[in-house]
């Protein structure tokens, strides 16, 4: 059986050295990005060893306390997807080992549920999915299902005429792309939630160029500006080693109406799909209530320039079983 122990903050340059080498981590789970909400998740982050102890897997995880006192272990709460990282060399009958050794740890530091969300294929460098077959093997139970739509870049994907005559359109209004700074796309963004959904964003722009700072490279915004040169549109991108995702893209009337978000996505996924690099452009999931009610004109939108189906799946576990 795999030992195993709980994060401390020695363990940062072995967990993000870890993190890098891996076959399916990102930046998402490197500790500078997992701890810039630590006051709002309580960090309770494992590594696993071999019997010649050497380290196997990462697991990114915070606990949460309920309302009848049961502690639950979510990997992660405060990202989109989490789940085990694991090296090239991890093999399948170590990974059953250590959801065997996981359960009697929940069991040990008295954890009545796991919450795992696996990291999704398109940020698998190798084929990563031994998780999933042990979340088979233990009965635990897929609560959700939300559908991310995610471009090919390398495999002849179709961008849809609607959405060419919308950059033809911005292209002819002397509509441009440029890299910018937060600031400049954030006010489009939250006027947008606010008058559509009445919502806000996940992040606020204090912790968004916090991160920036921390991530230069990974996380960037781009935005399409008028022939004034006023923005209209943008996006803030995620570059992960392989898919860039589209973390928040939004536009203002205007930009909708000049089709200003089709040049801005058009001029990315072209920039990015030239790069050897990348092999998807991922643009987020359309789905409310845990995946049962899939937005279908959001997700026709993503299409249109070529996406097709990726799963972002929650598992849940009754350790108490």
């Amino acid at each position: 059986m795999m030992s195993l122990r709980r994060y401390t903050d020695e363990d940062r340059s072995r967990w993000d050295e870890f993190v890098d080498t891996s076959k399916n981590g990102t930046f998402l789970f490197r500790r500078d990005y997992l701890e810039y909400h630590r006051d709002r998740f309580a960090d309770h982050s494992l590594l696993f060893f071999d019997q010649k102890e050497r380290l196997v897997a990462l697991l990114p995880a915070n606990e949460t306390t309920g309302s009848d006192g049961g502690k639950t272990l979510h990997s992660h709460a405060g990202l989109t997807y989490g789940g085990l990282v694991m090296s090239a060399h991890t093999s399948a009958a170590q990974v059953l080992d250590i959801f065997e050794s996981l359960a009697c740890y929940a069991r040990d530091n008295y954890f009545r549920h796991i919450v795992y969300k696996p990291v999704p294929t398109i940020y698998h460098l190798q084929p990563a999915e031994e998780d999933r077959y042990a979340l088979f093997r233990i009965g635990a139970v897929r609560s959700v299902c939300n559908l991310s739509c995610s471009v090919a870049l390398k495999d002849g994907f179709t961008t849809e005429r609607r959405r060419l005559r919308g950059r033809t359109k911005a292209v002819a209004l002397g509509y441009s792309t440029e890299e910018s700074t937060l600031g400049n796309f954030w006010t489009i963004m939250t006027d947008n939630l606010r008058e559509r959904y009445g919502a806000k964003p996940v992040h606020t722009l204090a912790e968004m160029e916090h991160l920036q700072q921390l991530f230069p490279l990974q996380i960037r915004c781009f935005v399409a500006k008028d022939a004034e040169g006023k923005p209209q549109a943008g996006a803030v991108l995620y570059v992960t080693r392989q898919t860039v995702h589209v973390q928040y893209g939004h536009a203002t009337p205007q930009g909708k109406q000049d089709g200003a978000l089709d040049l801005l996505y058009i001029s990315l996924i072209s920039h990015y799909g030239q790069e050897s690099a990348f092999r998807y452009f991922d643009f987020g999931t359309s789905n409310e209530q845990q995946g049962h009610i899939l937005n279908e004109n959001l997700i026709a939108q993503k299409e249109g320039f070529g996406g097709r189906g990726i799963a972002y799946e929650t598992y849940e576990w009754d350790i108490s079983q």
